[in-house]
């Protein structure tokens, strides 16, 4: 840690940053390319662990609602990765509410 200047009692500190890592897998390329135009991958991470059916109610959001830049097959490809590295057992029913659970 710097020392502070005698004229100057605030002390600074650097804290490491570290970015998610997200793992190679198909659909990253789409993923990395579409959502982190909008989402920090830090807010990525962040999301709790959903279903395939909540992920894809949240991507298919993002394009129809949004106004995401990502086709039908994008949607796809994005919601089967995002399922590989946040995902859960699906109930089988639909999304309810604001995160779909």
């Amino acid at each position: 840690m710097p020392k502070a200047k005698p004229d100057n009692p605030v002390h600074t500190i650097v804290l490491p940053h570290y970015e998610p890592v997200f793992p190679p897998g198909p659909g990253r390329d789409e993923f990395v390319t579409a959502c982190v135009v909008c989402h920090s991958p830090r807010y990525i991470t962040m999301q709790p662990r959903f279903s395939r059916t909540t992920w894809l109610s949240e991507v298919d959001k993002m394009k129809n609602v949004y106004g995401a830049h990502i086709s039908d097959e994008q949607v796809q490809k994005i919601t089967d990765y995002l399922v590989s590295i946040n995902g859960k057992p699906d109930s089988g029913q639909g999304p309810k509410g604001t995160y779909g659970e």
